[in-house]
């Protein structure tokens, strides 16, 4: 790898490092769309009808899995926090990918000198 191509990669990295500083607010997790039943008994949904449908937001820690109801009004918000997550693992997988081919660049110190 010639050194146009490391200061590329290293070019590349930094940017990458400041957009990992900039990062907002974040929370591991799912949101997902549920069908329910409401708990109205006059309801279609509470005799076999159509059920309605929730938004879900599902987390596991520590070994143990969480389940939320999201509010309307949290959509937004929730699913800003779950992106934010997405966006971290993302770069951390390209800042990976970066420093792996930097060491692979690297000359290994003593090699090729046996004694």
């Amino acid at each position: 790898m010639n050194s146009r191509q490391l200061d590329r990669l290293h070019q590349r990295r930094e940017v990458l490092l400041a957009e990992l500083h900039r990062l907002p607010n974040l929370m591991r997790g799912t949101v997902y769309e549920r069908e329910r039943k409401c708990g109205r008994a006059s309801c279609t949904c509470a005799t076999g009808g159509p059920r309605h449908l929730g938004l879900q937001f599902n987390v596991t820690l520590g070994g143990r899995t969480w389940t939320r109801y999201v509010r309307r009004g949290e959509r937004a918000e929730v699913e800003a926090l779950v992106a934010g997550y997405h966006r971290l693992r993302a770069l951390v997988d390209e800042i990976t990918e970066i420093n792996v081919e930097l060491l692979n660049a690297t000359p290994v110190a003593g090699a090729g000198r046996r004694g």
